[in-house]
């Protein structure tokens, strides 16, 4: 089978969407009852495979699909994310979780259902994508599903601090002195996806981060509703 050109609606990338997310939410389900000498083993594990991923990545990314070495860094936030549950799952910092729980869910979400390739399936960029981002999930919903983590209304606003006033101006600046694009706060990512719908950038004048940062800010708060319901059920 030769790859195609990516397409939202090829019928392989819809079947690969729910195949990637329902596996990477079964199976800690699925080892939630497991003896705790196992549920150790499966996280510890996982977190290797991650860490694996991520540190082979930049080179798959240089090899396979010609980024530059700048470009090709563990630093978008799917990246960082990835990072951050991997040690969460060791170490069980909390904060770590927190990170992948909101920006990792979220990005790592919509770069299943529309990932920043130029190949579709069976092409390795595909495959890669899906399979790496399809681990944060994963590595979320171990935490959530065998060992009890979760995030508070606290936690949302922590973040979203932490991310507008320290993390999104030091990625920008790393951006423009590097002449990269992580965080897509630069350009637009490559192909269909949310940001079509914001307004273009311009050289200097990222004016895509207009509806970046709301639409950003309001799906990452949709991940919290659920919590939010259950405890309001709870009073």
């Amino acid at each position: 089978m030769t790859p195609e050109p990516f397409s939202l609606l090829d019928p392989w990338h819809l079947l690969n969407v729910v195949f990637f997310i329902s596996t990477a939410v079964y199976l800690p389900f699925a080892f939630r009852n497991a003896s705790e000498k196992i549920k150790v083993y499966f996280r510890y594990l996982l977190a290797i495979i991650i860490l694996i991923h991520e540190t082979t990545n930049p080179f798959f990314k240089i090899t396979e699909r010609g980024f530059d070495w700048w470009d090709a860094m563990p630093i978008h936030m799917c990246g960082f994310s990835s990072w951050c549950i991997a040690f969460y799952l060791i170490t069980k910092y909390r904060p770590l979780f927190i990170f992948a729980f909101f920006w990792g869910l979220a990005g790592g979400g919509m770069s299943i259902l529309t990932p920043d390739i130029v190949l579709g399936f069976p092409a390795l960029e595909y495959l890669d994508t899906m399979w790496g981002h399809s681990l944060i999930l994963m590595g979320v919903f171990t935490a959530i599903f065998q060992m009890n983590e979760r995030p508070f209304l606290k936690d949302y606003f922590y973040l979203m601090v932490m991310t507008t006033f320290i993390f999104l101006p030091l990625v920008y600046l790393f951006n423009i002195y590097f002449g990269t694009n992580y965080w897509f706060v630069v350009e637009k990512p490559y192909g269909d996806n949310l940001m079509n719908f914001f307004p273009d950038p311009l050289p200097g004048k990222p004016y895509h981060l207009l509806g970046l940062i709301p639409a950003a800010y309001a799906i990452t708060f949709l991940l919290y509703i659920p919590y939010l319901l259950k405890d309001k059920n709870a009073q």
